[in-house]
């Protein structure tokens, strides 16, 4: 009813049955001085209905038996004149067209005063009605004629999306409103949604406008043929900016891949921190450096369980050279790895411990009865060497013998 009741037009939506179903008050004010007589209202404040043709002049019969018509389905719109009346009421413009209503087939009914007896061609009340609706989307939409795909009809969405009042934009093709390569892809799209006979969804389509910059639709388009020749006759398109889902879109994958880079680099960062590196076979080497919280002793036993795996290593120098303190969580963690790498069948010793460590892990109750430990990481690999059986011995070069 708001709707209804915003038009410049009398109009009134009449069911399958001839009932009026919704009137605005501009037709309810030309039915109420009997300027349509063919709509009565009956006894007792019921619904007005389309009523008889007896004693109805010639046009209004025509229009009561256009009406019904239509809301048979024996035709599908009307268009009449009615005359003025006697009293110099004006000449008015009726039209219909069918709609659904109640599940029924019903009847949208304009009525619009005509300005002057043969001054101009009857005026189109539906196609006001349509403008306003379509004036109200959120949406970019237009029909070309199909021929050279010039702009004949478009709604506020098109305005705005090129910022151009309707008539800079009536009459005017892509060539006059875009550069050739983007004119050229339109025309393109155009002419294919014409020979394909059938509806084109383009997802994605990005254009340069002037004075907005690059814009991101998603757009719509179908044909309209005449029903009788088969001939094309209009393009009809409806385009969706979704430039800011796009951005939206796009900074939400910077932010993953940016996330994935972090990922990556504190992956890194835990290897580089805690490095295993094989120096005999069978015996690597994992340098402890810096302070060792919960978390880096925890990475420290996933990384050493695996190293002996990969090298096979049966001896493993945990070197502390570079570990300043050691508190009894993070010595609970390393005698736990030192136990589980027993598990694997390698046997670990603990080099570098300084005198602070040393302490500490008195002073904590920290018994090592069953890990070896070494002065230093020579001493601890000369001792690596033995328990293999081999020894590190220093060989003199020959000689060199002189001129003869």
């Amino acid at each position: 009813m708001p709707l209804l009741d915003a038009l410049d037009a009398a109009a009134g939506v009449f069911d399958a049955a001839g009932t009026l179903r919704f009137e605005n008050r501009r037709l309810q004010a030309l039915l109420d001085e009997g300027a349509l007589p063919f709509a009565v209202a009956p006894a007792g404040g019921a619904a007005r209905r389309l009523g008889s043709p007896a004693g109805l002049d010639e046009a209004h019969r025509g229009a009561l038996a256009g009406l019904k018509a239509l809301l048979s389905g024996g035709r599908e719109r009307l268009d009449v004149e009615l005359p003025g009346g006697a009293n110099g009421s004006p000449r008015r413009a009726l039209s219909a067209t069918p709609c659904a209503v109640g599940g029924g087939r019903g009847a949208l009914v304009c009525v619009r005063e005509l300005p002057a007896p043969r001054a101009a061609a009857p005026a189109k009340p539906l196609e006001s009605f349509f403008d306003t609706i379509l004036d109200h989307l959120p949406l970019a939409i237009f029909v070309k004629e199909a021929k050279e795909f010039r702009l004949i009809r478009l709604n506020r969405g098109y305005e705005e999306f090129y910022d151009k009042k309707r008539h800079d934009l009536i009459g005017k093709n892509n060539y006059d409103l875009l550069a050739q390569p983007e004119a050229d892809y339109i025309y393109g799209k155009d002419r294919e949604v014409i020979e394909r006979r059938e509806p084109l969804d383009i997802p994605e389509e990005r254009f340069n406008i002037p004075g907005k910059g690059e814009l991101v639709l998603h757009t719509v388009k179908l044909p309209l043929y005449d029903d009788e020749t088969g001939e094309p006759l209009y393009v009809v398109g409806v385009a969706e900016d979704i430039s800011a889902r796009k951005q939206a879109e796009a900074a939400r994958q910077r932010e993953l891949a940016w996330l994935e880079t972090q990922k990556q680099l504190l992956a890194v960062i835990r290897e580089l921190s805690t490095p295993v590196i094989p120096v005999h076979e069978g015996i690597v080497v994992v340098p402890l450096i810096g302070h060792l919280d919960e978390t880096r002793s925890a990475q420290m036993k996933q990384i050493l369980l695996a190293s002996i795996q990969h090298y096979r290593a049966s001896i493993v120098l945990i070197d502390v050279t570079g570990v300043s303190v050691i508190d009894s969580r993070v010595a609970a963690h390393l005698m736990q790895a030192i136990r589980a790498a027993g598990l694997l069948g390698a046997r670990c010793v603990l080099v570098g411990a300084s005198p602070a460590v040393a302490r500490t892990m008195v002073e904590l109750g920290i018994t090592l009865r069953d890990v070896s430990t070494q002065r230093d990481l020579q001493a601890g690999l000369v001792y690596a060497l033995a328990q293999q059986g081999k020894a590190i011995v220093t060989r003199r070069a020959p000689a060199a013998e002189g001129p003869r």
